[in-house]
């Protein structure tokens, strides 16, 4: 094997394979991500069997749709800025 043919072949044997990404599922946002359980998704986010979480960063809310089924596998993620929502509490 000529030499020029045997770096190439040592190149590419060291190049690093594509990496498969995996779902992300609502049992590693639970561990990882401090947030809010939604009773209901917010109107015209959800579409489908889902259920959606909130969590706040900065001065913006964050609306993550998860898979209510199966591995329950993230869907989406809606921000919301300060001026996009109005906060309501319930007693």
């Amino acid at each position: 094997m000529s030499r020029f043919l045997s770096l190439a072949v040592s190149a590419l044997t060291l190049a690093p394979a594509p990496l498969l990404a995996a779902p992300y599922t609502y049992a590693e946002f639970e561990a990882s991500v401090p947030h809010i359980d939604l009773e209901t998704c917010p109107e015209g986010l959800a579409g489908g069997d889902v259920f959606c979480r909130v969590s706040m960063h900065n001065d913006a809310l964050h609306v993550y749709v998860f898979e209510s089924g199966g591995a329950q596998a993230f869907v989406a993620l809606h921000s919301f800025y300060e001026d996009e929502f109005t906060l309501q509490l319930g007693q």
